[in-house]
């Protein structure tokens, strides 16, 4: 376990720059809310914040995409597996450490949320919760990502995670069933935030919840029997 956490943090560290960008699109969000016109334009800050909400699930396959190939390219990998780490446990370690990046925008969005919307007559208890839909969202798209990413480069591996993500949306616009959204739930579980307003604030459904975090489990499994015939050892240059 203290392998697996070590990597997650490692991670982070190596990702801290892009989280930094990531944080950046929550400062605006502050500014806004400092403005005196844009507190009595509710709607349109509800609207910021959305968008705002909506970039990490975009980071977050980037993150999956990118973080194998990165390590494997700078034979950090190597150096890693050769310590007794299992694959298995490497690919949890970088999922967690996904799950940490997402988390730290999440939270930092959810107390700029809490204070810009709050006064603005939102409920907090639905900002929060409309948090643990939008990491429970990236978890689950950083895991496809990741999984893809084991066999495929980066760029490719996004655009695979982004098809499969898109094909529940694509089922339940056609069929008008919204049923398929629950297939690869992170589609279900974005709109969940888009459609969230202020005059419909509650706090659920957690039926989207539940699924991408079980989802998840599952593409990490389906990643971990990939990855074990994947020869680390050959460069990606």
């Amino acid at each position: 376990m203290k392998a697996i956490v070590l990597i997650g943090v490692n991670f982070v560290r190596e990702q801290r720059w892009p989280i930094l960008v990531m944080l950046l699109w929550v400062l605006l969000l502050a500014f806004l809310g400092l403005s005196t016109e844009a507190a009595r334009q509710r709607e349109d800050l509800l609207f910021v914040f959305k968008q705002v909400a909506v970039y990490v699930v975009a980071f977050s396959v980037f993150f999956g995409s990118s973080a194998i190939y990165n390590e494997r390219r700078s034979r950090r990998i190597l150096s890693v597996l050769s310590k007794a780490v299992a694959r298995d446990r490497y690919l949890s370690g970088l999922v967690l450490g996904i799950s940490f990046a997402s988390a730290i925008y999440c939270f930092t969005l959810g107390l700029t949320g809490s204070w810009t919307l709050g006064q603005s007559g939102f409920a907090v208890s639905e900002v929060w919760f409309l948090m643990i839909c939008l990491l429970a969202a990236c978890i689950l798209a950083g895991t496809v990502s990741l999984m893809f990413s084991t066999f495929l480069n980066p760029f490719f591996a996004a655009g695979a995670t982004a098809a499969l993500m898109g094909l529940p949306a694509l089922a339940t616009y056609t069929s008008g069933n919204s049923h398929w959204g629950l297939v690869i739930p992170v589609y279900a579980l974005i709109a969940v935030v888009l459609k969230s307003s202020f005059d419909t604030a509650s706090v659920g459904p957690w039926l989207p919840v539940v699924l991408a975090l079980c989802q998840a489990l599952v593409f990490w499994f389906v990643a971990a029997q990939i990855f074990s015939y994947i020869d680390i050892a050959v460069s990606v240059e």
